[in-house]
């Protein structure tokens, strides 16, 4: 069984956009494996895109990190990706900060990208 929730326990922006960091990070450390054993253009592309959505999302949060999804034993990143645009739905999208929506549009193109 999938387990991808690491939904803050209450209205917590900032855990919200550390947890989507740490969900696109692991998505993204899954690609570039994948990516190594098939160094397939498209995929070097998916580990760049999941790169900077991940890093923008720590940027987004004070102090800059990424959260703990140490409980998280995902190995399709595109789980991974659909669960941090579920803890970015959590809270509404003026509680974060400025620059979020632009965060959200990226995590639904690399679903998107991911899905073909």
């Amino acid at each position: 069984m999938m387990h991808t929730d690491t939904r803050p326990t209450s209205h917590d922006p900032a855990g919200c956009l550390a947890s989507a960091a740490a969900l696109l990070a692991r998505a993204s450390d899954l690609t570039w494996t994948q990516a190594q054993a098939d160094p397939a253009l498209g995929l070097r592309f998916e580990g760049l895109g999941l790169d900077l959505a991940a890093a923008q999302a720590a940027n987004l949060q004070p102090g800059g990190s990424a959260g703990d999804i140490t409980d998280v034993d995902v190995d399709d990143p595109l789980d991974l990706i659909r669960a941090a645009e579920e803890v970015l739905r959590r809270c509404p999208i003026e509680d974060f900060p400025a620059g979020t929506s632009q965060l959200v549009g990226a995590v639904c193109d690399l679903i998107g990208e991911h899905s073909t």
